[in-house]
């Protein structure tokens, strides 16, 4: 079952981002050491890695508007004459 929630995501593409940053490291060292060009990034500007770079960025920017979106929980208590009140933040409000 695929995981929904924003926060996992988020932690999840930001591990992925840290070992695609990793790779495309190595990779760039490999060729850098071998003297050759990635062909991809020779055709197109940019690497497979690069690309994959970006995607994970924009994915956590992405998540980042959701979770600034969602307003924190509710907080409730008695009124003196006894209803309830909310706290809100100004974002919910």
């Amino acid at each position: 079952m695929m995981n929904r929630d924003p926060r996992q995501l988020r932690i999840q593409t930001r591990i992925y981002l840290q070992r695609l940053l990793e790779d495309r490291e190595a990779e760039s060292m490999r060729h850098k050491d071998l003297g050759t060009m990635d062909p991809m990034k020779v055709s197109t500007g940019q690497s497979a890695l690069d690309a994959a770079v970006s995607q994970a960025e924009e994915l956590i920017r992405s998540l980042d508007r959701i979770l600034d979106k969602e307003c924190p929980e509710v907080n409730t208590f008695r009124t003196t004459c006894n209803g309830l009140s909310r706290l809100k933040t100004s974002k919910c409000a």
